[in-house]
């Protein structure tokens, strides 16, 4: 091999390529009127340039603008304003109809096939056993007791056993049993 340097290596390509700029630059050389015009400072935004500067040759120097922030601040924006329409779809897709079945409360109405006027409402169980313990536990003090499942006996859909005391002619009679018993007492008119 050769004991030439880099140095000598990069001398000689470079004159190579001074010659080869020679070839390619001869026919412009017969049209004067062509120049090179070199834009500094107009990219867009987002736009890689490529500048040919003939001082360095065939070599070319690429600029790139910021404009990739401006990208991430919109897919933020975009972002939080997903999240946000998520986080609140409830408000923003309400409707009138929604708030008028807001306004009418739920009346519950019981269909009873007793003698009777009154009953009292002791307690409430979700199973049976425990609803027919207690009837049992009242039947044993003296009281008429007995138990129905709400559905059965009104318009809700609450999947509960009521207990009651009665049924009894006028209120005077329901009040004289309630003393008598420990909680709060709905009482029904029927």
């Amino acid at each position: 091999m050769d004991d030439t340097t880099n140095d000598d290596r990069l001398k000689i390509l470079q004159e190579r390529l001074a010659q080869i700029n020679q070839k390619t630059e001869k026919p412009t050389a017969q049209n004067p009127q062509k120049e090179e015009v070199i834009e500094v400072g107009t990219e867009k935004a987002g736009e890689t340039r490529e500048i040919k500067d003939p001082s360095w040759g065939l070599e070319e120097k690429k600029i790139r603008s910021f404009s990739w922030i401006k990208y991430v601040i919109i897919f933020g924006v975009a972002a939080y304003g997903l999240f946000y329409a998520y986080n609140n779809m409830d408000s923003l897709f309400s409707t009138a109809e929604v708030v008028s079945e807001e306004e009418t409360p739920f009346t519950l109405k019981y269909n009873f096939e007793i003698e009777g006027n009154q009953l009292a409402i002791i307690n409430s169980f979700e199973d049976e056993s425990s609803a027919k313990a207690m009837v049992n536990d009242l039947t044993v003090k003296g009281f008429k007791s007995d138990y129905f499942f709400l559905p059965n006996k009104s318009n809700s859909t609450e999947e509960v056993y009521k207990v009651f005391i009665g049924p009894y002619e006028n209120l005077e009679e329901v009040n004289q049993w309630k003393q008598n018993i420990n909680g709060e007492v709905e009482i029904l008119n029927l």
